[in-house]
């Protein structure tokens, strides 16, 4: 793959040397303390008109110029003095890069579910009474179990749930998110409307699955049945024996990269300690079928901007005074194609993942979001443990997600870590704009001055929480 861009990738190594100190002449580091204690805007200008650039061909999920980003950051945080903490390079030296083998499952026929009813096999096929949206592996087995509101499910039960006349709709909307994150091996839900309105698009193809590395995705299968089979399923016996699956193409594989580095604490107690700063460096790409004539789609605000906020709090960090606690900075590959990097990540620690004291997730800080104060930024799952507010009494211009209904606490490399039990939230202020996911975000809608001023203000109470012997906790019936 790499030599088929060999002579792109030739000129832009060039370009990572132009920019390699992201402050035009300026000096880095701990040797000029004046300049490393503030973010400046020429700095996050410089970043973003590289990383969001056309060259950069949008940083496509997987792709060569995703590679090309992570070792763009490799060589900032090599220069900052960042340690290096990815794999082992072929001279056995440790690198900033972690590469992530993606083997991706297709299903050669559509998938079925099986079960008894009255003596006879009922089966229904993917596409016709029910539609596939999530599947880990190609064949589940497990006992039946429908669950009404207040109830738990029991690991490894194939888990039906469905509104009854009186339920509450907010408690069973609760009871269903709970489930995506439950140790149920399926959830079998009946269609609502807003899955009606996707039923063509995902049952239109066969599903298929992805497992990074070797390690496969732990969540439930999610699986939605048509109103006549959800109603005839209901009539079945709690403890029926349910089946799901298919036969499997030949795998496919594939790689993505992460970029790591760290800090390592000082503090003979707090060193153990690790604080991760991340966002993820991976976009859309090249849609040769989007409209229009420009095809690239260059993510300057999703999540360039969020990569210059951690590459700048580096700078910053690695020009001062050591930390007592570890901070790791890291840069996700694949979050847009199922956040296949942070999940990586999360299950190859080289330390326990109870070191994990926080993670602050960056995406999307380049424009300011109405709905909060011109100068604040909100966090996502901000009710769900207590590091926002204490953040805040630090300083930080953190405030609640004013978007709830959005879900944008499980849309981010953050909830890979939350759903390990690490407090871990993402920093944002998206406002809805209409250049999400469209060939249109690019630098020219990007407010520098929002940008700059948002990244700063985060700098004093990162500094505490790296220094500090707080412990953030989850509320209680919070933690995902």
């Amino acid at each position: 793959m790499r030599s088929t861009y060999l002579l792109k990738a030739a000129t832009l190594s060039l370009l990572l040397f132009a920019f390699a100190g992201s402050g035009l002449g300026q000096k880095t580091g701990a040797k000029n303390a004046k300049n490393s204690s503030v973010i400046e805007q020429r700095n996050v200008r410089a970043q973003m008109e590289f990383l969001a650039s056309d060259a950069m061909q949008g940083r496509g999920s997987g792709t060569q110029f995703e590679w090309i980003t992570g070792q763009y950051f490799a060589s900032q945080m090599r220069q900052f003095g960042i340690e290096p903490a990815g794999e082992k390079d072929p001279s056995g030296n440790t690198s900033y890069i972690q590469t992530v083998n993606i083997v991706r499952n297709s299903f050669a026929e559509a998938p079925k579910l099986t079960y008894s009813n009255s003596g006879s096999t009922v089966s229904l096929e993917h596409g016709k009474k029910m539609v596939v949206f999530r599947m880990n592996t190609g064949k589940i087995s497990g006992k039946l179990q429908k669950l009404s509101i207040g109830q738990k499910p029991e690991s490894g039960t194939i888990v039906f749930a469905e509104m009854k006349d009186g339920d509450d709709e907010a408690k069973f909307s609760d009871l269903v998110s709970g489930l995506f994150t439950s140790d149920a091996s399926a959830v079998l839900i009946k269609a609502t409307e807003e899955t009606k309105r996707n039923w063509n698009r995902f049952g239109s193809r066969n599903p298929s699955f992805s497992t990074t590395s070797g390690n496969a995705d732990s969540s439930p299968a999610f699986i939605v049945l048509d109103e006549e089979s959800a109603v005839a399923l209901g009539k079945v016996g709690d403890g029926t024996e349910i089946e799901i699956g298919g036969k499997l193409s030949d795998p496919e594989v594939r790689s993505t990269w992460n970029a790591v580095g760290m800090i390592k604490g000082i503090d003979p107690k707090l060193g153990s300690e690790v604080i991760v700063l991340s966002a993820h460096m991976d976009h859309l790409g090249v849609r040769e079928n989007a409209p229009g004539e420009d095809k690239i789609f260059n993510g300057a605000d999703d999540d360039a901007s969020g990569c210059v906020a951690v590459i700048e709090l580096a700078r910053v960090l690695a020009g001062g005074k050591r930390p007592k606690r570890t901070v790791y900075f890291v840069f996700f590959g694949s979050e847009e194609a199922g956040g296949y990097g942070a999940r990586y990540f999360v299950s190859t620690l080289q330390f326990p993942k109870e070191k994990i004291v926080a993670n602050l997730q960056f995406e999307m800080i380049g424009r300011p979001d109405e709905k909060v104060a011109a100068d604040e930024l909100w966090l996502t799952g901000y009710e769900r443990s207590n590091l926002g507010a204490e953040l805040a009494k630090q300083g930080a211009k953190l405030v609640n997600d004013p978007h709830p209904d959005q879900n944008f606490f499980q849309r981010s490399d953050n909830y890979t870590l939350a759903r390990q039990g690490i407090i871990a939230h993402t920093v944002s202020s998206f406002g809805l704009h209409t250049d999400y996911h469209q060939a249109s975000d690019e630098i020219k809608t990007i407010n520098f001055d929002h940008m700059t001023n948002s990244i700063n203000s985060m700098v004093k109470p990162i500094e505490w929480l790296i220094n500090s012997n707080f412990v953030p906790v989850w509320y209680e019936g919070k933690r995902p």
